[in-house]
């Protein structure tokens, strides 16, 4: 196997998930925005379901008197078109923006199709992956299926109209929308967005539900717990993650738990000399014994691995 294609294979597991073992596998249904699925979540926000598809993000609409924010893209212009069709039948306002959880194609690679009034908002290091890791990711994603190709076929992403460090606070019109780049977690642009008068929360890939966390080359599990502390202090009503369910404040906690058992036990096996190879195999075999409703469990290597090499 290539590097390429061990690339490839490892971000396909990322973006749909590994296949129980000893169960027939069928085909995945198509990444495309549901039409006509949009939800309203509070008084203010409003959600097209992601439908469990894998490539499909969670895709938000934050509602203010003059002004609305859409949070991801979807996979490439197409799927961008279906969630500007949804957002047009929930607002009329001539102001709109839009933000990406991170740079990964599902979710910002359809940036291209903003309306040229419209204005992209993206934080700093966010862009820096969009520049130095984007291209590559296109084509990663490209080379899954036919679709995915036809669906990101010569996109580019859209420039940033306003690029913040940290934090960035967005008046929609009655409605306050905080950004936060809060550290490398899944990638190191990681951008969460909370809706302060509805207290609802669009975590990213930060945290999920009943799945585990998929960490990268730029992820750092201490650094992951930090920012779960952080998103905690902001006492959600409603969480939306990436991909899956949404639930409530407790996923932050389930999310921690878990991975601090992570931390506990690498630190456990590498005090008895195990490498980071049998550490991560064993710590994988464990928690999925230990989870067996939570999805992807083969994430949990990654982040074992990740542990093993930030502790002395």
């Amino acid at each position: 196997m290539t590097i390429f294609s061990a690339i490839s294979t490892f971000l396909l597991v990322l973006a749909i998930g590994a296949p129980a073992s000893g169960q027939p596998t069928e085909p995945p249904p198509p990444p495309l925005v549901k039409e006509n699925a949009t939800v309203k979540l509070s008084d203010h926000v409003y959600v097209i379901p992601d439908g469990n598809v894998g490539g499909v993000p969670n895709v938000g609409i934050i509602v203010g008197s003059k002004g609305t924010l859409i949070v991801d893209t979807g996979l490439g212009p197409r799927n961008m078109e279906t969630v500007l069709r949804e957002t047009a039948k929930v607002s009329r306002n001539a102001e709109l923006y839009l933000v990406a959880t991170h740079f990964h194609p599902e979710h910002a690679g359809g940036s291209s199709a903003l309306p040229a009034n419209a204005k992209f908002i993206v934080a700093r290091v966010q862009q820096q992956d969009i520049e130095e890791l984007g291209p590559g990711m296109m084509k990663t994603f490209a080379g899954m299926s036919p679709l995915h190709a036809e669906l990101l076929n010569n996109v580019q992403f859209r420039k940033p109209d306003l690029l913040f460090d940290s934090e960035y606070r967005l008046d929609l019109g009655g409605v306050n929308v905080v950004f936060r780049a809060l550290g490398p977690t899944h990638t190191r642009g990681d951008t969460i967005v909370f809706v302060e008068q509805d207290r609802v929360l669009f975590a990213g890939d930060i945290v999920m539900s009943q799945r585990f966390l998929a960490f990268g080359a730029q992820s750092s599990g201490e650094t992951w717990l930090k920012v779960l502390d952080q998103l905690e202090a902001l006492r959600p009503d409603r969480i939306v993650p990436s991909h899956g369910v949404m639930g409530g404040e407790s996923l932050i906690a389930r999310q921690r738990a878990v991975l601090m058992q992570v931390r506990t036990r690498v630190g456990e096996l590498k005090a008895q000399g195990l490498s980071a190879d049998n550490v991560a195999s064993t710590v994988t075999s464990e928690l999925q014994a230990k989870y067996p409703s939570w999805t992807t469990p083969n994430r949990v290597g990654a982040a074992a691995r990740s542990f093993f090499s930030e502790m002395k």
